[in-house]
């Protein structure tokens, strides 16, 4: 039987953490067997993210919390699987956009022997509700990788992933963004290095209240994109 760590990146989400957490134990508890764990990454919160998180991990069984004094979601991931090492490591956002009940598809996938299994909202078979100019400005941003990389991932920034025990040891330590970067950096090594890897269609949901600052962030991609070119 495969043991699993799924990783919840958290940074200030005191309205949103526990109720989400408690969904994801419903389901997690009802449909996966096995031996799993719920890891809430906790990126340096200033609110009260870090007392919610410890009364979760006392209250729930498969629960566990770790806090980190360094913002970035990339930060949190590493080493989020690196102490909590399984044979499934996966991710989710804290505000479940992605429907959980893809959750047991995203397993079994790396199960099948897929090394790294991602949700894609851009299938033909995905259900994507997100606004038009934060869809222009994603499909820009895939535009913009495969300028500079052959590839043939879709969708990189989904918050919806799972890798297995291999990308763990042989990947995940030579990611050098701590940030929304990683996901791209994660899945460019990897497929440059000839693992497998698996788009699973997804229903999504935009949260309107996101905290990623769009121009922000793109302009950091694309700085982050000729950094990766250049190493590669």
């Amino acid at each position: 039987m495969k043991t699993i760590s799924l990783v919840i990146p958290v940074y200030n989400e005191e309205d949103v953490l526990e109720n989400s957490v408690n969904k994801l134990y419903k389901y997690m508890d009802k449909n996966i067997e096995g031996d799993w764990k719920i890891i809430i990454a906790n990126n340096a919160s200033t609110d009260k993210t870090k007392e919610i998180a410890d009364n979760l991990s006392k209250k729930l069984p498969n629960v566990k919390a770790m806090h980190l004094s360094f913002k970035g979601r990339g930060n949190a991931l590493k080493h989020a699987w690196s102490r909590h090492k399984a044979d499934i490591n996966a991710y989710c956002d804290v505000d479940l956009a992605t429907d959980l009940n893809h959750l047991k598809e995203l397993f079994d996938a790396v199960k099948q022997g897929n090394n790294i299994v991602i949700g894609n909202r851009y299938l033909d078979t995905s259900e994507s509700n997100r606004t038009a100019n934060r869809f222009v400005l994603s499909k820009g941003y895939i535009y913009l990788i495969k300028l500079f990389f052959k590839t043939n991932i879709t969708d990189f920034q989904c918050g919806f992933k799972a890798i297995d025990s291999r990308i763990v040891d042989e990947i995940v330590p030579k990611i050098q963004n701590k940030e929304w970067f990683f996901d791209t950096e994660l899945l460019i090594l990897a497929e440059s290095l000839g693992y497998k890897i698996k788009e699973i269609p997804v229903r999504w949901n935009e949260n309107e209240e996101t905290k990623v600052k769009i121009f922000k962030t793109v302009y950091s991609y694309v700085k982050n994109l000729i950094k990766l070119k250049r190493r590669l």
